[in-house]
């Protein structure tokens, strides 16, 4: 994914000549694709009895994601990104797999469009995410130790930030490359026993997206 991204971005440098396609204010503009979710490693730490700190890190995942953006003004975007849920193996360094979760990333953002009369639309924008966790349980070497592992809490609200360009390949085609940076954090708790360790989970991740889009307008 994050070649594909970069590959999209040199694409964009070719087609920022030529004729130039507008966006302009009222315009509603829909994105459908595929995003890597990367979590910025590692994304934790537990303390495990007689072994001491160990790292935890969880995996990175690709799935479908599309958004919409409506064009406030001819710079100004009110963008709401939603995905089919992504899935993420939680590890801990020495011990492997020991459980696992899903997640739904809805996040609102404001965008400013740089260039909205180019074929090249560079834009970067800001916002909050919603993320919502749920399957999440025990799995790997804690579940063959007859362990649990439960998330503290359901959902986790953080700030958002993207970078991304809109390729116009006419007046109402485009193809779309983006990085985010979400924050994202929750807590763990895990039973061993008569043993209950806290386990820090900072997902934190960059998230790579390349979509193919529609600008509904004029």
């Amino acid at each position: 994914m994050r070649h594909a991204l970069t590959i999209a971005v040199i694409a964009a440098a070719m087609l920022s000549g030529g004729v130039a396609q507008a966006y302009d204010a009222g315009d509603w503009i829909v994105r459908v694709g595929a995003s890597n979710v990367d979590p910025d490693d590692p994304n934790g730490e537990i303390n495990v009895p007689d072994a001491g700190k160990l790292d935890v890190n969880i995996d990175d995942d690709t799935s479908v994601t599309f958004n919409g953006t409506y064009m406030w003004t001819k710079n100004i975007g009110i963008e709401l990104l939603a995905a089919l849920p992504f899935e993420h193996d939680i590890k801990v360094d020495g011990l492997g797999k020991v459980g696992s979760t899903k997640h739904l990333p809805p996040t609102l953002s404001v965008q400013w469009h740089f260039l909205p009369d180019s074929r090249f639309q560079p834009y970067v924008g800001a916002g909050i995410n919603w993320t919502i966790f749920f399957d999440d349980g025990e799995d790997g070497v804690l579940e063959e130790l007859g362990g649990q592992l439960e998330l503290d809490d359901q959902s986790s609200f953080g700030l958002a930030g993207q970078i991304g360009a809109d390729i116009m390949l006419n007046d109402h085609w485009f193809i779309n490359a983006d990085l985010r940076y979400i924050k994202i954090d929750n807590k763990a708790e895990v039973t061993l026993g008569e043993d209950k360790l806290n386990v820090s989970v900072d997902i934190d991740p960059y998230v790579y997206g390349l979509h193919i889009g529609y600008r509904f307008g004029k």
